[in-house]
């Protein structure tokens, strides 16, 4: 009995000791892969909204002409639906990407616009 104890009490610790190394072992170090082409296209896409909202935000400031900002504008959109071609995206996922841009835009405009009349 007092050696069922002895290693009861080694081998108790010893499994809490060693259960962190052993389940990363077990755990996928690759499971996602920021050189993948769909993050690729994720930041891509980021990028493109980002810029419009920033192109939104340059327009109502004055910092651009209209010309100007109709370029920017039509580069970055191209720019959205190409990333969206690459996607492959189902015609439902697209129509939410889209709407998801808009709405944002729309809140950029709304947040700039209800700065001025303030």
């Amino acid at each position: 009995m007092l050696v069922f104890a002895a290693i009861l009490l080694t081998l108790v610790p010893a499994v809490f000791i060693l259960w962190p190394f052993v389940a990363r072992l077990r755990r996928d170090e690759f499971e996602y892969d920021e050189g993948a082409p769909q993050a690729d296209l994720m930041r891509r896409w980021e990028s493109a909204v980002a810029g419009l909202s920033s192109a939104e935000l340059d327009r109502i400031l004055g910092n651009q002409t209209e010309d100007d900002y109709r370029a920017v504008r039509r580069q970055l959109m191209s720019e959205a639906a190409q990333v969206m071609r690459d996607m492959e995206l189902a015609p439902d996922e697209e129509r939410r990407m889209l709407a998801d841009l808009r709405e944002e835009i729309r809140q950029v405009r709304a947040r700039l616009q209800g700065s001025d009349d303030a």
